[in-house]
């Protein structure tokens, strides 16, 4: 025989009792996706997961000048799931979200780090001694920007599969040196760098054009050819001042 609706009625009073006495809810999982750099005018979709029978959703950003208004609709949400059609400037940032779950609301969420890209010219990147290294060998891959940039990221690997971020060695003058010794075959492959302004590191450039390293040795011809291109790349904002 199941519970009486007066053992229902008795278990879900306890329930709201606990919560009353502990406020103690524990924070949501907050996803976004995609996960890599989100274009200007792209879709953009945020996930705040909380318990079932939750009401309410909210998301807030942190440390801006003027944060948002809480009673901004397109930040509140009766489903975990908030989609915009076109990312603007105002997704970038670090963002937390909270639910309400009988008129109680939860924990923040762990930050969510929202980067949106097009913001500055694509930045330049190229491999020394070129695009197709040995394995064994030692290279380094550059990162240049014509527009003042100061921090830099590289990704490896298809963005919309799967990539991975290399550490940055050095900056000097605009331009990131990613130094990787040893090369080895997973090294191979698809290469894309962003640039920021460390004020503003939830801004990014729009992504370089992408560097294919290669196995193998690479032809005198080949490397004097790949310089040039670098040389006039970086030769061409220079000479239009």
């Amino acid at each position: 025989m199941g519970p009486s609706l007066a053992t229902l009625l008795c278990l879900r009073f306890c329930v709201v009792q606990a919560l009353q006495s502990f406020h103690d809810l524990p924070p949501p999982v907050f996803e976004v996706d995609p996960q890599y750099p989100v274009p200007l005018g792209q879709p953009l979709k945020l996930h705040c997961m909380g318990p079932q029978d939750s009401s309410t959703y909210r998301i807030y950003k942190e440390a801006v000048e003027e944060p948002l208004s809480l009673n901004d609709s397109s930040w509140e949400s009766k489903t975990p799931r908030f989609e915009y059609p076109e990312t603007n400037a105002q997704h970038a940032g670090r963002l937390r979200c909270v639910y309400e779950f009988h008129s109680f609301w939860s924990k923040p969420s762990n930050p969510l780090e929202v980067q949106v890209s097009g913001f500055y010219e694509k930045p330049l990147l190229w491999a020394v001694p070129g695009p197709s290294v040995p394995q064994g060998h030692n290279f380094t891959i550059h990162c240049n920007s014509s527009v003042g940039l100061d921090s830099f990221v590289l990704y490896h690997g298809k963005l919309e599969y799967e990539f991975k971020t290399i550490r940055i060695h050095s900056i000097k003058k605009n331009e990131a040196v990613f130094f990787l010794h040893n090369k080895t075959e997973d090294m191979n492959g698809r290469y894309r760098c962003y640039g920021y302004m460390s004020s503003e590191p939830h801004r990014w450039s729009t992504p370089s054009d992408v560097l294919l390293l290669s196995g193998g040795l690479s032809s005198g011809w080949c490397i004097m050819i790949h310089l040039i291109h670098v040389v006039l790349a970086l030769a061409i904002p220079c000479g239009s001042c």
